[in-house]
């Protein structure tokens, strides 16, 4: 590895780092989270809205918005589809490793200790030994005691909790996108992008999809991932 591949790879890996660093000290600092609260409505849209941006239901145009952002700025044509070739071996080793690792370590959804705690099912773990529509009619039964805006989240994931697959996504934008916009001083933007990626990771807290762990796992898979795939550069020319 030559000195450019590290001084390209550290800016994304730094501001990993920040995001690391920053889901530590809030998730130390917040309260715990009670899931069986009635929360308004308006922090459910927010946290509901913000989860989506990086979830199924629009990664694709957070995504976009992302990706005409730096094209903007990326001098050439070859340089553009450099980039993007480095971008989607990220997203599949990342979103590989992510999926063998929820299958590996099977660790149960927060929200299936609230389930226990409203005596729907024995215990998180036999949450999982229901099919899907045995599991969604147990949530359905929680939804006189949850908040719909949690609920809805619930029945849409009932797989495992580690790692999380929207912080995964999160963190691989904050490498790849954060690092070019350091490297392009585009400080404005990478601040955007950071709080948008903290506010993704409260949303899955909040709505009862994560622990802090998950989230600081998920953010060290990418990392460690993200090490030894070929960082993208600025693209600006050489001297």
């Amino acid at each position: 590895m030559n000195l450019q591949y590290w001084k390209n790879n550290i800016s994304g890996l730094l501001v990993v780092g920040v995001f690391l660093i920053a889901v530590a000290i809030f998730t130390s600092l917040i309260p715990a989270i009670d899931l069986l609260h009635s929360d308004s409505s308006t922090l459910g849209a927010i946290f509901t809205y913000l989860t989506y941006s990086a979830g199924s239901q629009g990664f694709l145009i957070t995504l976009a918005v992302l990706v005409i952002a730096i094209a903007l700025k990326t001098p050439t044509k070859k340089r553009l589809f450099i980039l993007m070739v480095q971008l989607g071996v990220l997203l599949v080793l990342s979103f590989g490793a992510k999926s063998l690792l929820k299958k590996v370590t099977q660790s149960p959804r927060p929200y299936t200790e609230a389930l226990t705690q409203l005596h729907l099912v024995d215990s998180p773990q036999d949450f999982y030994h229901l099919d899907m529509p045995d599991q969604n009619a147990v949530i359905d039964q929680a939804s006189n005691s949850v908040s719909h805006w949690r609920t809805i989240h619930w029945q849409g994931e009932t797989d495992y909790s580690f790692p999380s697959g929207h912080t995964v996504f999160v963190a691989l934008c904050l490498f790849f996108f954060g690092g070019l916009f350091v490297q392009r001083k585009q400080y404005l933007a990478l601040s955007i992008l950071l709080l948008w990626g903290l506010g993704v990771a409260y949303s899955r807290l909040w709505l009862g999809m994560h622990r802090p762990e998950d989230l600081i796992g998920s953010a060290l898979v990418v990392g460690v991932i993200a090490i030894f795939i070929p960082a993208p550069s600025s693209g600006k020319p050489s001297a």
